[in-house]
């Protein structure tokens, strides 16, 4: 009896020990992350809808050799109607028609139905796919990194998921005890979050929100590609080529990874000709035509994609670009596209009308909310090179001035004006700017509590996890800043090599070279230097070509990489 007493009273005494342990494990605030798109989408069932776009090849032939045959036979069927019916008569109609037909095959299942919902039921992200095992029906699951990720379909609309989200959040506090949640959003989760936060955020369960490189306050490339503002800048194309082959490298994003030859004769001849303005009076003539052809050329590549359909990307579009998009792709109120898909663009008019036709009032209610919220952004990169807006300081996807919502930038290859400088730091702002003199995040909506990061393609955000989590973990009465942090600043430069930050300083913030080598205003010199560079290049190839020391395969280095 003794014995069993004493035993009684260990185990009394172990749990009198354990049990604020558990409490103070607990007393951690509980992360909800809402990730973007990118990743394949898996029905409920397990099986594959929609894959993510995977490297491929243009270097050669497939294994059954099929590929380069394929290519050639898809790029006929395009330039017939093209050329036969579009240049000849000036009608588009099956130039649009074919590049549907050769692109749709490559996304049988990525668009929704006439009501905005997926044609074989509901799909969700493949991260929730664990040990082979399908998590979709789980309410929630712990992901590794320390945050509960919430698994949804990113093609949908944001407010077909904020009530399963609602029923997620209330789940992870009955799990861990706690009263309130922080939420951390990125890409097109910031949409989500926000419809969240409208319909449900006054129920004082949020404490703490980052939106990090999140879309929802537009993304510049989506809102003018979907409602056609296409314009043609030779330094804008040149400066996008390197930014292509640098990705390409890098495996981030949209990229080819050139090989060394192809890279010198592209930018030497690019460079070269824009000296002269032989690039800029070609995309003249090529603007011209492109106006002729827009309305079947976007509108084909968009719905043949799935893009034109999936709601989430219509809330990435800006309100003054809205009308014109819908307009371009569904065709004027009335129309037969229009009337037969009333349901989808209902959608996307309920979350214009909830959430982003008036922004100023949505972060007003995370202040009247009490909720604390900050923003993470990156540039450094370009946006499309066909699109409007394309010299705004970018992720590449995404302008600086929208994901913070209304910082100050310069130009891409800019800086900002000394008089604007000399302004800014006469009414105090001063600490705003960054040492590269391109960025004022005191005209963003919450500057201190904003950190950007220098150099860092959109897809780059790991590293990035060392500012949001201690942002996330705080609380009301010790809240974060860009003050409250030691080791780093506001303002970070991203090394691509280690895959860290660190502190920026006028020594380390220059640009990468594709976008500081273009020459802005052409001189004699410059004109000359790079005739000379093109030429030198042209005869040396010549050269070796005659010697037999030079291929057409060298050219291609084994091929023409897509990321």
């Amino acid at each position: 009896m003794k014995k069993l007493i004493s035993v009684l009273l260990v185990a009394v005494m172990l749990f009198a020990v354990a049990a604020p342990m558990a409490s103070a494990a607990n007393e951690r605030t509980p992360i909800i992350y809402i990730r973007g798109n990118g990743d394949g989408i898996y029905y409920p069932d397990g099986t594959l809808c929609v894959a993510q776009l995977e490297e491929v090849s243009l270097g050669g032939d497939d294994e059954d050799g099929t590929s380069k045959d394929a290519i050639v036979e898809a790029t006929v069927n395009i330039l017939k109607p093209f050329v036969l019916e579009g240049m000849l008569f000036d009608n588009w109609d099956n130039y649009g028609r074919a590049i549907y037909e050769e692109i749709k095959p490559l996304f049988p299942d990525s668009d929704l139905d006439e009501n905005g919902n997926p044609k074989k039921g509901t799909g969700v992200l493949s991260s929730t796919m664990i040990n082979g095992t399908n998590m979709a029906n789980s309410a929630w699951y712990y992901n590794a990194n320390g945050h509960y990720a919430f698994p949804y379909d990113w093609r949908l609309s944001p407010y077909d998921h904020v009530d399963r989200l609602h029923e997620y959040v209330l789940q992870v506090l009955r799990t861990t005890g706690q009263e309130q949640v922080s939420m951390y959003a990125r890409c097109m989760g910031g949409s989500i979050l926000m419809a969240y936060i409208e319909r449900y955020g006054h129920l004082g369960l949020i404490k703490n929100v980052m939106f990090c490189d999140t879309l929802s306050n537009e993304a510049t490339v989506i809102s003018k590609l979907f409602s056609g503002q296409i314009e043609f800048d030779a330094k804008t194309i040149e400066r996008y080529a390197g930014q292509l082959d640098f990705c390409g490298q890098t495996g981030d994003g949209v990229g080819f990874a050139f090989s060394e030859v192809l890279y010198e004769i592209v930018f030497k001849t690019m460079d070269f000709f824009n000296q002269i303005n032989v690039t800029d009076k070609a995309l003249d003539e090529v603007e011209v035509l492109y106006e002729r052809l827009c309305k079947a050329l976007i509108p084909a590549l968009l719905h043949a994609t799935g893009m034109a359909t999936q709601i989430n990307y219509w809330t990435e579009i800006a309100e003054e670009d809205m009308d014109t998009a819908l307009n371009l792709l569904y065709g004027e109120e009335g129309s037969e596209l229009r009337t037969k898909y009333k349901g989808l663009i209902d959608k996307i008019l309920y979350y214009r009308e909830y959430v982003s036709s008036d922004l100023d009032g949505f972060y007003k209610k995370l202040d009247d909310y009490g909720i604390h919220y900050g923003f993470i952004g990156k540039y450094g990169f370009m946006n499309m090179p066909l699109t409007a807006d394309a010299d705004l300081l970018s992720d590449a996807l995404v302008s600086l001035t929208h994901i913070t919502y209304g910082a100050k930038t310069a130009p891409v290859g800019g800086t900002l004006s000394e008089d604007y400088i000399a302004q800014r730091t006469a009414a105090g702002f001063s600490k705003y700017i960054a040492p590269d003199k391109q960025v004022d995040l005191s005209t963003g909506i919450s500057p201190d509590t904003t950190w950007i990061l220098k150099n860092a393609h959109h897809d780059v955000f790991e590293c990035l996890e060392q500012i949001v989590w201690p942002f996330l973990n705080g609380t009301k009465e010790n809240a974060d800043t860009v003050y409250a942090r030691t080791g780093y600043s506001q303002f970070l430069v991203y090394d691509y090599d280690t895959n860290t930050m660190t502190n920026m300083t006028e020594e380390n913030c220059a640009e990468y070279e594709w976008i500081t080598g273009v020459v802005e205003k052409p001189t004699t010199e410059t004109r000359l230097a790079a005739f000379m560079r093109f030429f030198t290049m042209l005869m040396n190839y010549i050269t070796k070509f005659l010697k037999g020391e030079f291929s057409f395969s060298d050219l291609l280095g084994g091929g023409i990489t897509v990321h």
